[in-house]
């Protein structure tokens, strides 16, 4: 018997030792897509969103994990944002009438914290499920095509325009620092599902359009948010 015993001892402790060894590598791509709405604050805009003018919007991105907490990520987003003086409350800005809308084309770069920063694998090479919360902060630019107009009565026209729309072009590059947070719930080895929303600061009055016609002291923003489905493209290599 005791014979018996020993070599299962020894078997049992090698087996141990080789689970306790067993670490998968954290660094991995994974590509994926978002689904969702944007909206936007600015000189046409009485509060800082209004809700019946949310549009949709779409995108696609790539990311490349550094470690279980840090990940870099590239994007390419897509979308429409508008605003109308129609919404506001204020009888003066109703009565200024100015509208706008434009298309807007996002590339951005940004670094991604994790801050759960689980392992997605267990020492034994298991898949684990979890959700893991993560903040972003990056930098990009916007392309965007502005349309805006005056819709008032002639007689008020030269009361509210001080300048020709849209103001500085109708199309227009911005400097903006995509920032913003997200949910990650980790399916299987190869699916990610998600959901995120994200602040734009443009650093600049003209996204819509208007700036003299406006308020010269309030910059725009705009807002992307949305279901995000991602894969990953290559496997964690398993690191004895």
């Amino acid at each position: 018997m005791k014979h018996l015993f020993l070599p299962l001892f020894l078997c049992f402790a090698l087996s141990l030792s080789a689970q306790s060894t067993y670490k998968p590598s954290q660094r991995y791509w994974e590509a994926g897509f978002l689904f969702g709405a944007a909206n936007y604050s600015g000189d046409i805009a009485e509060k800082h969103l209004h809700l019946s003018e949310t549009r949709l919007s779409y995108g696609a991105f790539l990311r490349y994990f550094l470690s279980k907490k840090i990940s870099l990520r590239a994007h390419l987003y897509a979308g429409s944002i508008s605003g109308d003086d129609a919404n506001a409350k204020d009888p003066l800005l109703r009565r200024r009438s100015l509208r706008f809308g434009t298309d807007i084309l996002e590339f951005g770069v940004c670094g991604e914290w994790h801050i759960l920063g689980k392992d997605r694998f267990s020492n034994t090479g298991i898949h684990k499920h979890f959700l893991s919360p993560y903040l972003y902060l990056g930098v990009g630019g916007t392309f965007s095509g502005i349309k805006v107009e005056y819709y008032g009565t002639p007689d008020d026209r030269s009361k509210f325009l001080i300048a020709p729309l849209p103001e500085n072009g109708a199309h227009q590059t911005f400097l903006i620092a995509p920032m913003g947070i997200g949910l990650r719930a980790d399916i299987n080895e190869t699916l990610v599902i998600g959901a995120e929303l994200g602040l734009r600061p443009v650093f600049s009055d003209y996204l819509d359009g208007v700036r003299l016609n406006g308020n010269p002291e309030k910059k725009d923003w705009y807002y992307f948010g949305g279901a995000t489905l991602s894969y990953i493209l290559t496997k964690p290599k398993k690191i004895l």
